[in-house]
Parts: structure tokens; sequence; C-alpha cells
């Protein structure tokens, strides 16, 4: 039988989660989506995730098959929202980042089993409400957040390398 759980990524989990990163990035190349082609996420993002303990893996018999970055608290992408409004005022919540699966794995739901195990995670952890963003053409990823009950509520704007002010579509999740 497989295993599959989610755990803090560590240093020695650098290199399979760039690896994973990257193989995202040429995935979505391969779409035509701007979203990741600018060098973001790098090595030194993922570092950073790492030091500030936001990293997170998903484990597929024992290898490191997804990653995520997970920002608590308020995040600056999510202040000003477009064509829409977020549920709540609230500051404390989660915001999903860098949301990447393996391509050897695509296609057998890990993505969805990732995504409800961070939101069991944190939930039990005392934390009800969730936000994420996607490029608009990312369809795969918009199947895994609405796949979980996440909403649409408007457009955020990001800054990614040569990508200024790239729209993003906003999700949230309140339990």
């Amino acid at each position: 039988m497989t295993s599959v759980y989610m755990r803090r990524a560590h240093e020695e989990d650098i290199k399979s989660i760039v690896s994973i990163i990257n193989n995202a990035r040429y995935y979505l190349k391969e779409q035509g989506l701007s979203q990741w082609q600018s060098g973001y996420p790098n090595q030194d993002t993922i570092e950073e995730d790492l030091v500030l303990q936001r990293g997170f893996v998903l484990v597929v018999d024992h290898q490191v098959a997804g990653y995520t970055a997970i920002l608590a608290g308020e995040d600056p992408i999510y202040t000003l929202i477009e064509d829409g409004q977020w549920l709540n005022d609230e500051t404390d919540y989660i915001g999903i980042h860098r949301f990447a699966i393996l391509d050897k794995y695509r296609g057998q739901k890990l993505a969805q089993r990732f995504m409800t195990a961070i939101l069991t995670f944190f939930y039990e952890n005392g934390t009800s409400d969730f936000r994420i963003d996607t490029h608009p053409g990312n369809l795969p990823m918009q199947a895994v957040i609405t796949g979980n009950g996440f909403e649409k509520r408007g457009i955020v704007h990001i800054n990614e390398g040569e990508e200024i002010n790239g729209v993003r579509w906003a999700y949230q999740l309140v339990l």
C-alpha cells in the first residue's frame, strides 16, 4: 500500500523541492502561462521558506512529491483585491503559495490530498480562513482549489520578476 503524508520541509529536501518547482515551471510554460517564468520561485526562495518554517512537502512512498509554502497572518499580496471582496476583513489567515506536484504524480489526485492535508493541519491548529491565488489560465490548479471548497473572490496582482502587476485569481475558504 502506498504511504502518503504531509510534513514540514527539511534542509535535505531542498534539491527535491527545487526539482518539483522547476518541473512545475516547465509544465506552466508548456501551457503558455507566464506564471513562474521569471525565475521565481527559486532555490533562494525555498531556502527562505525553510528558515521561516513555512515550507511543507507531500511525501509519497518516502519520496518528496509536492511542495507548498504556508504564510500565516496578513499577506501583502491579498491586501488589495479587485472585482470582488474577501468574505471578511480578518488578518489571521493562511496564505497558500508555491503549490506544486512532481509531474510523475499528476493525475493521481495527490494535489487534492495535499490540499486537504494542509486544510486539516492548520484547521486543527486554530486557523479556519484560507486564501490562495493562481494564474487565470492555470486550469489544473483552479480545479484543485475549487475541488477543495474554495470560492473565487476577485483579482489580486503580483510582482513576479518581469511580470509586474500580474493578474491572479484569488480564492478563499472559511471553514
